[in-house]
């Protein structure tokens, strides 16, 4: 009984070093490896009801959209996290590159009504974007 107390007592001494996150993973980059850049969908503080990215006409990826979520509470937490075209490369400057040409829509003025992209405006809706599973 004395040595099953005793091991019990030693094993508690143990420390462990490291922490984990759930849903997160550590990662390193080289100079010039892609980081994902992911989009969400946009949010405003004067409106409760977020906006699906793409139901914007905001550039796609070539390959479609495709829906990212990476565990089960951004599906349930209401994320929209979606692939998106954007380029960026580690230690990389990158200036102004065109990734494609949107209209966005018609212009603002009398008796015109508003676009979406005016409306979204208007309601201070923002874009919510995903860096390296960090969000900006």
């Amino acid at each position: 009984k004395f040595s099953a107390i005793l091991t019990a007592g030693l094993a508690g001494l143990q420390s462990a070093s490291g922490f984990y996150l759930p849903g997160v993973n550590p990662r390193s980059f080289k100079d010039g490896d892609p980081i994902k850049l992911k989009v969400n969908k946009l949010t405003s503080i004067h409106d409760e009801y977020p906006i699906e990215y793409y139901r914007l006409p905001f550039c796609q990826p070539d390959n479609g959209v495709i829906m990212e979520n990476e565990n089960l509470g951004e599906f349930l937490s209401g994320d929209r996290i979606e692939n998106s075209p954007y380029r960026i490369e580690m230690k990389k400057p990158m200036y102004c590159e065109q990734v494609c040409i949107s209209h966005m829509g018609r212009v603002e003025a009398k008796g015109v009504s508003r676009s979406k992209v005016v409306r979204a405006i208007h309601k201070d809706y923002h874009d919510n974007w995903i860096v390296d599973n960090l969000p900006s």
